[in-house]
Formats: C-alpha cells, sequence, structure tokens
C-alpha cells in the first residue's frame, strides 16, 4: 500500500489508494530535507572557487537558507519530541529516548553553523578563507548527523508508526505538528513542502484531519493550511508588513478594527506595549521559583528526587521555548521598529544592547538545559559526581534569572518607553500581534492562560482586546481560539492567580486525545510531595543504591531515594569504566581530525617527498587502530551489553536504534578507508590536497557522528545498569568483554585509555578490571607486561616476589622449623636418623625436597613432642601440600626463585629433533631451534616436559630465564631471536610463558586470564574466556556452557588449567581429556562426578526398552505388581518405576540413568 504512495505523480492515471498520513511527515518531510541538504552541499563546495565579492554573496544566501534548514527541522524534532515520541512510547516501549538526545546534539551543531556563517559574512581576507574552511567541515558533520538520524528513523520509527497507529491517529500527528510551526511562518513552510507531496495525498491528507481534528476553530485553521489549491496569501505577511514600523505614521490599516480601536481607546488606562511588560513579569516570575527549586534540590537531605527532576526538566523546556520565540519575535518586530524610532530620538546603542543580550540569553538557556541532562543522566546511575554538577545547576539556574531580569529591565527602561512615544496605539496593538503570532499554537495554548493567570481582570481584558483589535479580518478564527485560551487562566476571583505554574495548563486542544498525554501533562510539577516508599532493589555493595540484582531481591527505600547513589557511591558501578572508554575515544577522533588538519595544511607549503610519505603512514597508522579500538567496542556492545539490556522484560527494543548507528558509522570507516587506499598510490601535490580536503571533511563528520552516538549512550543507556543490573551482574559484563579481548588489544588499550583518565579513574578502572577477573591470573599478568600501576615499570623478575596470602607464611614456618637442630627430646625413627642428620633445609631448599625428603620432614615433624597437636597438624598440612602451593606462585608469577647466576660458556651445540628424517630441530613436543636452561636444576632440556619427564619434580616454564640456541650453542638469556646467530628460534614465541613453538600450522595466542599460551587464533576472534570458569573456550560454546571450575581431569586427575592435552566439555558442565573421554566412554556412559548422561542415550534405552519388556513377560506374579522408587540422575525427579533385576526406566524423562532409593 505505501509503494504506490511513494511512487510519485505518476499514479494519477492509477486507483486512489489510500495513503498513510503519517508519510506526510516522515517520507514527504525527510525526502524535503535531504534535497535541500543536496542543494546546500553543492553551493558549499563550491565555496573556494567564488571571487572575493562573490564569496560573501554566496555567504549570505547560504546564511538565510541554512536559517531556515534549521527553523525547519527545529520543528520536525520538536513535534517529535512533544506528540510523535511520547505516543510511539505508549504503544511500543524504550524506542525513542535516544532520538531526543540526538536532536539536542543536532541543535547543537546548527548552533555551531549560525556562528561560523556570521563571522564569515563579517570578516574578510584571509581570516574569512579560514572560516569558511572550517564552515566546509562544519556542514559536512552536520550534513553526515542529519542523513544518519533520517535513515534511522526511516528504518526503525518510521515502520513501527505504520504498524500500530491508524490512519486517525496518524492525521492526529500530522495536525500536531501544524501546530508546532511558529503561526508566522506555517504558510512559508508548507509552501516548501506541498511540491513534494502529490496533490491527491494532499486531499486525502485533508480529508483524514477533517475526521479527527474535533475542535472546530482549530480545523478551521488546519483546512486553511492544508487546502492544496489554496490561493489565500501567506499568513506570515497576513497581520501586517515586515518592515520596520515608522513613528508615528498614518494608519495603514483602514479596517473595521481601527473604527473599534477608537471607540476603545479612550477606555484603556494603558498602552497594547505594556502586555509585553505583563509577559515579562510571568518570565521573571517562572525563572525564579525554577531557581528556587533547584537551590531547594540541591539543599534536600535526600538527595535527588527523580520527580522533581522530571519537573524542572518540562518546566525548562517551556520557558526556553517562550523566551526562544519571544526573543525572536522582539529580533524581528519591536528592535527594528526602536531602531527606526530611535533615529529621531532615544540612546543609539541601546537596542544593540539588547540584541546582544539575546545571544548571550539563548547560550545560558541552553547551558542550563544540558546541565539538566546530565544531572538526571549522572543522578540515576548513582555517580559521585552529582554533587558537584548540582552546584554548577544553581549557579546556571541564577545566572538565567539575573541575566533575563536584566536584559528586560534594560528593555523596559529604553526600548518599550522608546515605542510607546513613538507609536499610535493601533501600531503598538499590531506589533503585539506580531509577536504573538511569531509563536506556534501548541505554546501559545499554555502560554497565554500562564500569563493570563497572573494578571488582574482588568490588565486580562485589555490583553484580550488589543488582540481583537489588532488582528486582520482574516485572523478572526485565531482571535477567537487565542482569546478562549487565555480565559482558562482566569481564577474566580479578580486577583492575579501567581501561585499557577506552566505545568498546570497543558494542552488540551493541540493534542492527540486518542494516543497518550504529552509530555506537558504527563511529567509531575516540582517540587513534589513525598510519595510512598518505593520498593528498590539492592546491589552488593551499597544497599540504598536501587540496583536490582540478579536474584531480584527488593527491599524498601525511601523514595527520595530513587537516585541516592548520588549521595554515597565513591567507587561506582563496575560498568562504568566500559563507558569512560567513551571519553578516550573521543579524545582520539579529536587528534585524529587535527592530524588531518596538519597534514592538509603541510601539503600547502613547500615540503619533501619523503616527508609526505612519512605523514601519509603515521595518519594512516592512527587511522587503523582508530577503527581497531572502535569496532573492538562496537562489537563488544552489539554482542555483550546490548542482548543483556535486552534479556531484560522492561528493557526490550532499548539498544535497536544504537545497533543502527553502528552500522551507519562502520560504513563511514569503510568509505574513509577508501580514500586512505587512494592516499597511498597518489604522489601528484594538486590530487593529495584535494584528497586532504575531503578527508577534512570526512573526518569532523565521523567525530560528531560518534560523538552523538557516545553521548546518547552514555545519557540513556549507561544509567539503566545501574537501575536494572546488580554489582555482580555488572562484573559478569565487564568479565565477558574483557574475556573476549586478546593480550595483544590489552597491551595497547590500556596505556591508552589510561592516558585519558586523572589518578582516580585510572585507579578505578584496574580495580573494577581486577574485581570482574577475581578468578584468574589477569593480575599476574598485567605484572609480567609491566603494566601494573602498583609495580611501576619494573620487571616481573626485577620485582619483590609476592606470595599468596596465607600460604607464605606457613611454608617459612616450617623452612625455619627444619632448618633448627632437632629437640633432644625427639626420638627420631633409626632409619631416618642419617637424613635427618645431613638434610636440613631452609627457605632456599625447600622449594627442591624430593617426595623421600618430604617424607623424612613429615616424620620428624609428628614425632615431635614440643609442638602441639593443633601446630603439628597444621604444618604437616601445609608441607605436604607445599609443592601445590609453590607451582601456584610459580605460576602466577609470585613465588621466590631458585635460580642462580649462570655462566654462558659458548661450545658445541647439542641438538634434538622434532623431525630426525627432515633435520627439523626441537622434540617430541615442540618444533624449535632452542632448548631451555631450566631454574630448578640448573639443567639443559629442549622443553617443560622433557624435563618432567626425566626428573622427579616440574618445571614450571614461566620461570625460564636462560636458553641455549641449537644452532651455534650460545646460551643467553631467553628471547625470540639468537643473540649470536640471528636465527629465530620459533614463529610463536611468548616472553611470559618462555614457549617456542615453529610450527607454521599452528595458531597460537597467550591469554592474559590464563596467562599461558593457547591454541587457537585469539580471543574475541574463535576463543574466550569465562571469567567465572577460569578457562577459555571455543565462542561457539560459551553461550551453551555451564560455568565449572576447570580442576582436573576426572580419570587422570591431570591438572587441565594448564595441561598441553585437548579437553572437551560434557553437557553437565564438567571437563575431561579428549583422549581420558575417549577411554571412559567405552565402558561407562554417565559423568564420573555428577552421573549425569554423557551425550543423547536414546537409542541405547531404546535397546534397554526391548530387553525389559521380554523380562518383564516372563517375571513371576510376585514381581509383575511390584514397584520400585527411584531418583533419576538426569532430571533428577523422584518416581516409582515397575520392578527390574537392572534396569529402572524414569517416567519424567525415558532415562535408564536411574539409582534405587
Amino acid at each position: 500500500m505505501t509503494a504506490v504512495c511513494l511512487q510519485g505523480h505518476s499514479e494519477d492515471a492509477l486507483p486512489r489508494v489510500p495513503c498513510p498520513p503519517i508519510n506526510f511527515l516522515y517520507s514527504r518531510f525527510h525526502d524535503s530535507i535531504r534535497s535541500e541538504l543536496d542543494a546546500l552541499s553543492q553551493k558549499v563546495l563550491n565555496l573556494d572557487q567564488s571571487a572575493e565579492q562573490g564569496l560573501l554573496d554566496r555567504l549570505i544566501s547560504l546564511k538565510e537558507r541554512y536559517h531556515f534548514l534549521e527553523q525547519v527541522y527545529k520543528y520536525h524534532s520538536s513535534v517529535e519530541d512533544e506528540v510523535v515520541y511520547p505516543a510511539l512510547d505508549s504503544k511500543v516501549k524504550n524506542v525513542t529516548s535516544g532520538y531526543s538526545v540526538e536532536h539536542e546534539h543536532e541543535e547543537h551543531l546548527f548552533e555551531q553553523l549560525s556562528r561560523l556563517l556570521a563571522d564569515s559574512v563579517r570578516q574578510t581576507g584571509a581570516e574569512q578563507i579560514a572560516t569558511v574552511r572550517q564552515l566546509v567541515c562544519k556542514v559536512e558533520e552536520i550534513h553526515t548527523t542529519l542523513r544518519k538520524h533520517l535513515a534511522k528513523e526511516e528504518e526503525q520509527l518510521f515502520p513501527l508508526l505504520l504498524e500500530h497507529f491508524s490512519f486517525a491517529e496518524q492525521a492526529e500527528l500530522v495536525a500536531q505538528f501544524l501546530c508546532c510551526i511558529p503561526l508566522t511562518t506555517v504558510d512559508v513552510v508548507l509552501s516548501w513542502l506541498k511540491p513534494a507531496v502529490p496533490a491527491h495525498e494532499q486531499e486525502q491528507l485533508l480529508a483524514q484531519v477533517r475526521e479527527v481534528v474535533p475542535d472546530r476553530l482549530l480545523l478551521q485553521l488546519l483546512v486553511t493550511w492544508l487546502s492544496p489549491s489554496s490561493s489565500r496569501p501567506s499568513t506570515a505577511h497576513g497581520a501586517a508588513s515586515h518592515s520596520p514600523l515608522q513613528p508615528r505614521p498614518a494608519a495603514q490599516h483602514t479596517t473595521t478594527a481601527d473604527h473599534r480601536a477608537a471607540g476603545a481607546q479612550g477606555a484603556l488606562e494603558e498602552t497594547p506595549l505594556q502586555d509585553i511588560v505583563h509577559l515579562h513579569g510571568a518570565i521573571r516570575s517562572a525563572l525564579h521559583g525554577f531557581a528556587s527549586d533547584v537551590s531547594a534540590l540541591q539543599a534536600s537531605p535526600h538527595g535527588v528526587n527523580a520527580a522533581q527532576l522530571a519537573g524542572l526538566v518540562e518546566r525548562h523546556r517551556f520557558l526556553r521555548a517562550v523566551c526562544a520565540f519571544h526573543a525572536a519575535s522582539e529580533d524581528e518586530v519591536l528592535f527594528p521598529a526602536a531602531r527606526s524610532c530611535g533615529a529621531h530620538a532615544g540612546p543609539p546603542g541601546q537596542v544593540s544592547e539588547c540584541e546582544k543580550d539575546h545571544t548571550d540569553e539563548y547560550q545560558s538557556m541552553e547551558d542550563l538545559g544540558r546541565l539538566l541532562g546530565q544531572v538526571k543522566s549522572y543522578a540515576r546511575r548513582g555517580a559521585k559526581e552529582v554533587g558537584g554538577l548540582l552546584n554548577d545547576l544553581k549557579a546556571a539556574a541564577v545566572r538565567v534569572y539575573s541575566f533575563n531580569d536584566a536584559h528586560m529591565a534594560r528593555e523596559e527602561r529604553g526600548v518599550l518607553p522608546l515605542l510607546q512615544t513613538s507609536l499610535c496605539a493601533a501600531e503598538q496593538r499590531t506589533m503585539v500581534w506580531r509577536t504573538l503570532r511569531a509563536m506556534p499554537l501548541r505554546l501559545l495554548e499554555r502560554m497565554l492562560p500562564w500569563m493570563a493567570g497572573q494578571m488582574t481582570e482588568k490588565e486580562a481584558a485589555s490583553m484580550l482586546s488589543n488582540m481583537r483589535l489588532a488582528a486582520p479580518d482574516m485572523d478572526s478564527t485565531l482571535v477567537e481560539l487565542l482569546s478562549r485560551w487565555a480565559l482558562r487562566g482566569r481564577p474566580s476571583s479578580p486577583e492575579p492567580k501567581v501561585q499557577e505554574g506552566p505545568e498546570n495548563f497543558p494542552n488540551q486542544t493541540c493534542c492527540c486525545t486518542g494516543l497518550v498525554k504529552t509530555s506537558s501533562t504527563a511529567l509531575p510539577a516540582a517540587p513534589q510531595p513525598p510519595l510512598p516508599p518505593a520498593k528498590r532493589q539492592k546491589t552488593a555493595h551499597a544497599g540504598a543504591q536501587g540496583v536490582p540484582s540478579s536474584q531480584g531481591t527488593r527491599a524498601e527505600a525511601d523514595e527520595h531515594n530513587t537516585t541516592p547513589a548520588a549521595l554515597v557511591p565513591d567507587r561506582g558501578n563496575p560498568i562504568d569504566h566500559i563507558f569512560q572508554f567513551h571519553k578516550a575515544l573521543k579524545r582520539e577522533l579529536r587528534s585524529m581530525e587535527a592530524d588531518t588538519c596538519a597534514f592538509g595544511t603541510a601539503l600547502q607549503t613547500a615540503v619533501k617527498a619523503s616527508q609526505v610519505a612519512d605523514m601519509k603512514m603515521q595518519l594512516e597508522g592512527r587511522f587503523r587502530f582508530l577503527w581497531g579500538i572502535y569496532r573492538a567496542h562496537s562489537e563488544s556492545e552489539d554482542e555483550i551489553v546490548f542482548p543483556a539490556l535486552e534479556a531484560r522484560e522492561t528493557l526490550h527494543n532499548v539498544s535497536h536504534a544504537y545497533t543502527l548507528d553502528h552500522q551507519q558509522e562502520e560504513q563511514l570507516f569503510k568509505d574513509l578507508d577508501e580514500v586512505f587506499v587512494k592516499l597511498r598510490s597518489v604522489t601528484d601535490l594538486g590530487t593529495l590536497r584535494a584528497i586532504a580536503q575531503r578527508m577534512q571533511r570526512m573526518c569532523a563528520a565521523m567525530r560528531a557522528t560518534l560523538e552523538q552516538h557516545v553521548h546518547a549512550e552514555e545519557q540513556e543507556l549507561w544509567p539503566l545498569f545501574a537501575e536494572h543490573f546488580s554489582v555482580e551482574e555488572q562484573e559478569d559484563l565487564v568479565g565477558r568483554i574483557i574475556g573476549r579481548t586478546g593480550a595483544e588489544v590489552l597491551q595497547a588499550m590500556l596505556p591508552w585509555i589510561a592516558s585519558a583518565f586523572n589518578e582516580d579513574e585510572q585507579r578505578g578502572m584496574m580495580e573494577s578490571l581486577r574485581s570482574a577477573s577475581k578468578n584468574t591470573m589477569f593480575d599476574q599478568w598485567l605484572s609480567a607486561t609491566c603494566m601494573d600501576p602498583r609495580h611501576g615499570t619494573s620487571s616481573p623478575t626485577s620485582s619483590p616476589p609476592r606470595t599468596l596470602e596465607g600460604e607464605a607464611s606457613p611454608l617459612g614456618e616450617f623452612a625455619a622449623y627444619l632448618h633448627s637442630p632437632p629437640s633432644g627430646s625427639v626420638a627420631a625413627p633409626q632409619g631416618n636418623t642419617a637424613a635427618a642428620a645431613t638434610f636440613r633445609p631452609g627457605w632456599e631448599d625447600i622449594f627442591r625436597m624430593n617426595q623421600k625428603q618430604l617424607v623424612t620432614a613429615v616424620r620428624r615433624m609428628w614425632n615431635d613432642d614440643t609442638l602441639d597437636s593443633d601446630r603439628k597438624a597444621y604444618l604437616m598440612q601445609r608441607i605436604m601440600a607445599s609443592r601445590y602451593i609453590v607451582a601456584q606462585q610459580h605460576k602466577r608469577g609470585e613465588g621466590p626463585t631458585a635460580a642462580k647466576a649462570i655462566v654462558m660458556p659458548v661450545g658445541v651445540p647439542f641438538r634434538s629433533y622434532h623431525n630426525a628424517a627432515t633435520q627439523t630441530l626441537g622434540c617430541a613436543h615442540y618444533k624449535r631451534r632452542c632448548q631451555v636452561v631450566a631454574p630448578c636444576c640448573d639443567r639443559v632440556y629442549t622443553c617443560r616436559h622433557c624435563h618432567d619427564e626425566a626428573e622427579d619434580h616440574r618445571l614450571q616454564q614461566g620461570s625460564v630465564v636462560s636458553m641455549v640456541c641449537m644452532d651455534c650453542g650460545l646460551r643467553q638469556p631467553a628471547g625470540g631471536t639468537c643473540q649470536g646467530c640471528g636465527q629465530s628460534m620459533a614463529r610463536h614465541y611468548c616472553g611470559i610463558c618462555r614457549l617456542w613453538d615453529d610450527e607454521a600450522d599452528k595458531s597460537i595466542y597467550h591469554c592474559p586470564f590464563c596467562n599461558l599460551c593457547r591454541l587457537g587464533k585469539g580471543l574475541g576472534v574463535d576463543a574466550c574466556h569465562c571469567m567465572r570458569c577460569n578457562a577459555c573456550m571455543h565462542l561457539n560454546e560459551y553461550d551453551r556452557h555451564k560455568c565449572r571450575d576447570l580442576s582436573a581431569c576426572p580419570v587422570c586427575t591431570e591438572y587441565l588449567f594448564d595441561s598441553k592435552q585437548p579437553y572437551r566439555e560434557l553437557p553437565c558442565g564438567h571437563f575431561m581429556h579428549s583422549h581420558c573421554f575417549a577411554q571412559y566412554t567405552r565402558y561407562n556412559y554417565t559423568c564420573p562426578l555428577c552421573a549425569k548422561s554423557l551425550g543423547d542415550m536414546s537409542v541405547y534405552f531404546r535397546m534397554i526398552d526391548s530387553l525389559v519388556e521380554r523380562d518383564c513377560s516372563t517375571l513371576p506374579g510376585f514381581y509383575r505388581d511390584a514397584t520400585q522408587e527411584l531418583l533419576c540422575n538426569d532430571c533428577e525427579q523422584r518416581s516409582s518405576a515397575p520392578f527390574h533385576f537392572v534396569y529402572h526406566k524414569c517416567p519424567h524423562c525415558a532415562s535408564y540413568n536411574t539409582r534405587l532409593l
């Protein structure tokens, strides 16, 4: 259906198919915006070819067109934020929040563009040219972000609007769009938009609007605007000419309004311009109340109240709109007239000062809004910065009030008196009427009753009379509608109702009555009385923070603590440091853009070809690094973070928009990559300059797009983790993210991220990573790679040994005990007297004790009557576990080493072969060109497995510090290349594990969490590390595996963590060597640990069924009716089964893996 409507004007010959009204707002409106962007983009790119005089003319034209585009886009964004998004959220949850944040960012970009355009028009010469270059990049930023935003809306929101909204509801949304456009601009916008809409679609839209708008007066206005063949003159010029009013000219309107004015003038004691003073008073009162409420929020002992914050956000939105439209009307109406009047009398600089005030007012109001958004976001996620932000918010609110108060007082002292003395009453009324018509209907419906409610009855009657007298006959419907709205705010008493705020006057006429309450009616006022206690979920580290736990435990908390973490947190949430990656990313984007600009600047000067080549290489290297870290981050979000959010029932659809962002941003990187590919082969200076300019524009656009994206994530997604995830769940997410990040990537990223953080942030990030990987060897890997801030930059061999808590002390005590002479009261066994007399090991020797010496030591201790029983048992337990303790210390790089200084003689090399037939050096276990010197026994072996097979103790490979080259025989420090002959020892060398492997077809990676080398292409490529199991596994197995401790193989009892043999996960979640599994399953089909079935046994169980059926037929009668109670090992259900001597079938899962009770 929609496809027929989108074919264009040629479908007039086809049967008329009803077209969705929302097409007007999305498809047609978006196409018009894109067409305008295309036209403007070409004009901007042609600026460099303009002469100086022609350049100024083009800049002025661009300034006017971009101002129009900015206003049109704001109207579109306004109706979405106030009407469309709330309506859509009422039907489909969590799909629009990020779009509103993007609107704010796009508005900020338009502000920057407006300033650049104004500067470029004012400047000349080289200064103007430099500004034009900035202007070109800024245009690229805006065009890219707008196109991305429109494409996302069409891909995600537009289909939802078509699916969930009837034609009548869609027509209501279109009507509200027209109510969001200033009255003076409606016809201008529609005349720009209508050529893109086929005539039959306009007719259908008009008919649909007639059916859904119940208010007679509003419908008359909408029909007038939407009529396809309307020849009505633009209402932008309907009230009066846009030219400045002259002092006391003859009346330009000889209409019935002038005759009404003659009879009414004597009855009015105040001039019509006094209505503007009344508006100033209402704004003053509202801004003062706003600042007072912010101060109360800051001083509240209960912390930030979500209801109060929501009320402040809504009031700021309303006051921002009133101030902005009022300032625009003054710039267009009041100030030109005052400047004309001031040519005859009055201070000449008064108007200019007021005009400058408007720019500062607008900026201060925008800053206040951004601070409000930050406070809301930080408070939701319990950030400690909330306290400081509240101070800034209070200062900003006071500044906005003071600035506006001073500005309005200046107008009331200088500008308004000048106009009152220079213009007649009719002209003043016309001026006030034009200021009202500069506002949209939705705003007027709320502003007029709010304003009238703060007037006396006489002042309100005067305002309504002035409207009726000033409006031309063609606006009589509008006057009647506005008068009706104003009367809503009049109280029953004649005194002004000053306590009423704008939140008490919601839209009733300009609203979608059948859809949802819009933001003006849905948000509560501030301040709010305390609500009943709300139930919040606890976190593990702060019960008052209100973050849900994985078990769903809930606790009562005061309602004011909706975001109480603002008062408590010190460490922050674990997920914070993943989002703080954005800080480093934004800094890298700015650096990339700066380098690109520097490259373009260098090409404008005389530069050597070698320098150009170096700059190109450096620039591309930075781009590759940036692309790599961005891709790693976005993949982590798409594969881990976003699915975790979507898994929460209340957060469905919350991440879809951000996934679309990633797709579009990836395309930006690919487009820039194509430019770099071209850059490599180009040597012509002119072509290089053109490519450099294009790269500058693309880098600026990519930076703006990514900044918009990460800002939306920080504002909307980041707080969701504090609200819906416990600390343990957040740590699990962090663990999953870093568990897919390889050692090389971590080595590059951690210093890069840390360089963008302050000391506290660095410490917090590292503690968060350690906490998420607390069951792993990550801490030891940090020390081994010299990235542990607690150990500076020292190497692992030079750093003081760190022992496990509770383990080093007992071994030290035991060494001291063995080193002491035997007590005279101890009667040593006769057979061990010599051994006890000749061997008294100290700390250095305890790590080399063989099994016989350990047994001797234990016997000595057992026969020592000077030790009490508890002490004796404690030391005996520790010495029997000493091998394990020392092994753990060595594996973690923490145990004291016994390696002595070694002289490295050069002699005839001893060679061993991996394949003697082909003379391939190595051993049966590895292909390599070197041998290792075992520090435990100072002997040379090809690998640790060769050592372990020959000795009665194990070699901890990470402790190896020396090697012997099998080509030249040189004994030297361990490394990847021989210092003597320069030969590479192996294709793969790991300096942490001291692993050499020269197999060409073997992929090996070092896992920073196992702190071991593993077979595979790498973490995040084909493997990942589970922080709970402390085990690496294939990516495909992660989501379906059950977390178990990776201990020993239940068949051969070898420690699986550092086993060289491949192992597999069983269906129950336990692990077993693959070869052990093959042998074990020849005679067993149940797990030796938990007794669950090791696979699909259905075929085997069916065979047993036939045997049981045969046996039952021959059972004696006594047994046929007997039953037996059993427990199924597979489904763990208790049940009863018919009697059998061997087999007992579970009736629940049909398994024979059961046992009798």
